[in-house]
């Protein structure tokens, strides 16, 4: 199921004061939006994205990628992050 753009935007906007953490398939984080905890990646060549979320019913499968400039400023902000 695809998220609308005004949720994905809100989640990306959120990621980049998240915790990245290295996984098998790239860096990956939670973010918590309107009761649900999303996914977001941001691993590899590929733009970032949010590849599912858990809340009171489990797990479900969403998925939206961010768009060139919302992947960029997000890299930009997991960069700093492991400066530190």
């Amino acid at each position: 199921m695809d998220i609308d753009q005004a949720t994905a935007d809100s989640i990306f906007e959120a990621a980049r004061t998240a915790t990245f953490r290295r996984t098998n398939l790239g860096l990956r984080a939670q973010v918590s939006h309107g009761g649900y905890t999303y996914y977001v990646e941001a691993g590899g060549r590929f733009r970032a994205s949010i590849d599912g979320r858990e809340g009171y019913g489990g797990t479900e499968h969403v998925f939206a990628n961010a768009t060139p400039e919302q992947d960029e400023a997000l890299r930009a902000a997991i960069a700093t992050q492991d400066a530190k």
